[in-house]
C-alpha cells in the first residue's frame, strides 16, 4: 500500500465517524439536550481528526510525496474496520435507537484500529514537519494526539453520566487500556 492511500482510507474512516456521531445526535438528541450536545461534540472530534489527516496528507504530498510504499503501518485489520462502521452506519439508519445502542455504537467504533491508523499518520506527518523544520506544527500535532485520549476519555464520561449502564461504562473503560 502507497502512503497516499493510507492517507485516503483514514480520511475516509473519520469523516464516517464525524457523519455517523452527528446522525446520533439528531436521532438521539430530543432524548436530552445533554445527549445532543455530546453526539455533536463527538462529530465535531471526529471531523478535527479528518481536517489534520487532510492537511497532513497535503504537507506529505509537498515534501516527500506520497507514492511511497509504507512499511510501517502496524498490521491493521482495515477490512474489518470498514465492516464495523457499514454495520452501524446502516443500524443508525434502520433500527429505531435506544442511548444504550448509541453508546454500544460508539464504543465499538473507537474500539478498532482506526485510531491506530490515525495515530500512525500523525506520526508521519511530525516527521514531515521535523524534517522541514516547521517546528510551529509540532505543537498543535501533540495538542492533537492528546486529544486522541480525551476523546476517549469524553466517551467513557459520558457513558457514565448519560447511560448509567455498568456494562457499558466497563467496555468503555477498557478503550483506554488497548
Amino acid at each position: 500500500m502507497i502512503l497516499g492511500e493510507v492517507f485516503d482510507i483514514c480520511k475516509d474512516i473519520e469523516l464516517r465517524h464525524a457523519k455517523l456521531y452527528a446522525n446520533l445526535s439528531l436521532i438521539l438528541g430530543e432524548l436530552d439536550e445533554r445527549v445532543a450536545l455530546f453526539w455533536e461534540s463527538m462529530s465535531t472530534e471526529e471531523w478535527q481528526h479528518y481536517i489534520m489527516i487532510d492537511f497532513g496528507r497535503s504537507i506529505c504530498e509537498k515534501h516527500m510525496g506520497l507514492d511511497q510504499i509504507v512499511e510501517a503501518l502496524p498490521d491493521l485489520h482495515i477490512d474489518r474496520i470498514f465492516e464495523i462502521l457499514a454495520q452501524n452506519e446502516e443500524r443508525v439508519f434502520v433500527e429505531e435507537l435506544s442511548l444504550k445502542d448509541g453508546f454500544e455504537i460508539a464504543i465499538e467504533l473507537e474500539g478498532t484500529e482506526s485510531d491506530d491508523l490515525y495515530i500512525y499518520l500523525t506520526s508521519v506527518i511530525k516527521q514531515a514537519v521535523h524534517e522541514k523544520k516547521q517546528s510551529y506544527l509540532l505543537d498543535r500535532l501533540k495538542r492533537i494526539e492528546k486529544e486522541m485520549v480525551s476523546h476517549h476519555v469524553s466517551l467513557i464520561e459520558a457513558t457514565k453520566k448519560l447511560s448509567r449502564d455498568p456494562d457499558l461504562v466497563r467496555r468503555a473503560n477498557a478503550l483506554l487500556r488497548s
